[in-house]
């Protein structure tokens, strides 16, 4: 029974989700999942060792890749050093600044910390004496 058939005879069997309806197609049923059965054997085979040729290869190849790995990391390095030498050019960085060089924008008025009240109230305010005025 060539493999294509195995769908036409599980349609034939009256499989459709449910159990055979006779004798005859119960059976087919049953060669059919023997023979995919028998079919997948093949797939679990274990491969043959590596002949010595192939495992010097497979070494050489992984020597190869450590060493273009080795040399990218330390390329990778270098430019990273550069560019932190770069970085850190020009400053003199003492972790303050001083008083007389901050921006007149940045710097704080006295007593401008936290909400400020007021001694009258807003127009927006709902309260009795704004509604008053």
């Amino acid at each position: 029974m060539p493999p294509l058939q195995i769908i036409a005879n599980l349609r034939a069997a009256g499989t459709t989700g449910a159990a055979p309806r006779n004798r005859r197609g119960l059976r087919r049923l049953l060669v059919s999942c023997a023979m995919l059965s028998c079919a997948a054997a093949p797939v679990q085979a274990k491969l043959p060792p590596p002949t010595p040729e192939q495992q010097q290869a497979a070494e050489a190849k992984k020597a190869k890749e450590a060493e273009t790995a080795k040399q990218q990391a330390e390329a990778l390095a270098a430019v990273q050093d550069r560019i932190a030498a770069r970085f850190g050019k020009g400053t003199d960085y003492k972790g303050w600044t001083e008083p007389g060089k901050i921006p007149q924008k940045a710097a704080e008025a006295p007593r401008s910390t936290g909400p400020h009240g007021g001694t009258s109230p807003s127009a927006e305010a709902h309260s009795g004496e704004a509604a008053r005025r």
